[in-house]
């Protein structure tokens, strides 16, 4: 006998939420690509942050990886708590590397600051994909 199994994924994106969500990543990802010197890097953006290129990793590894696996999990039904928690995590997580970690790091507060940036302009998104981008998917096409 086998038991019934449960379907992973309860909610879907729509349209709107998903183009933003790849659009807002795309983005990001250009940002980290803007590291190193040539077409991806706005003169503009340096010019406005001096600094903003050597922190930028901090904050493209936090975003992505809170958003990549919050999106996922919002869609499985995991409730929006439990993804703060994990932003909460993110953020002591960056604290913790960036001040007690001097082991393979330079202690570094920006590089903290930007990380932390990263996990909160992430939550923005998931909490706005929670409470506006989230249909439920019928119990019939699960």
């Amino acid at each position: 006998m086998t038991k019934p199994t449960i379907p992973a994924l309860r909610f879907a994106p729509t349209l709107w939420a998903s183009l933003c969500h790849l659009l807002l990543m795309a983005g990001v990802i250009v940002l980290l690509l803007g590291r190193k010197p040539g077409r991806l890097r706005s003169e503009a953006l340096v010019d406005a942050v001096p600094g903003f290129y050597t922190h930028v990793f901090n904050f493209s590894l936090s975003y992505l990886l809170y958003v990549g696996a919050g999106l996922l999990w919002l869609m499985m039904g995991v409730p929006l708590r439990f993804v703060a928690w994990a932003g909460a995590a993110l953020v002591v997580a960056n604290l913790g590397y960036e001040f007690l970690l001097p082991l393979l790091n330079t202690r570094d507060p920006l590089d903290a600051a930007y990380g932390i940036a990263g996990a909160l302009l992430g939550f923005a998104w998931l909490w706005t994909v929670r409470r506006f981008g989230l249909a439920p998917i019928p119990e019939t096409a699960r």
